[in-house]
């Protein structure tokens, strides 16, 4: 199992300092994250093959979380495949 987390939020520079959102500065990305849905192919970011012992980095997609709205509020919701069918 593999679990990618992306943080899709810049940073900005606010009157209290680094890391809050600002109009001008930080915020939540909008840019489209695009990746297949089966047969996810890692291995050729695997630096050191001596230690895969054969293991194969192949992944199909499960299941997805989405976050709607900003930094100050907003919604999730959840996708997943049925694991019987």
């Amino acid at each position: 199992m593999l679990v990618i987390n992306l943080k899709r939020f810049k940073q900005g520079k606010s009157r209290y300092g680094y890391g809050y959102s600002t109009p001008g500065g930080g915020g939540k990305l909008s840019t489209l994250v695009d990746f297949p849905i089966e047969a996810l192919d890692l291995g050729p970011f695997i630096l050191d093959k001596s230690t895969t012992d054969g293991q194969i980095y192949i992944y199909d997609l499960f299941g997805i979380s989405n976050h709607f709205g900003g930094l100050g509020g907003g919604h999730y919701t959840a996708y997943a495949k049925n694991w019987k069918d």
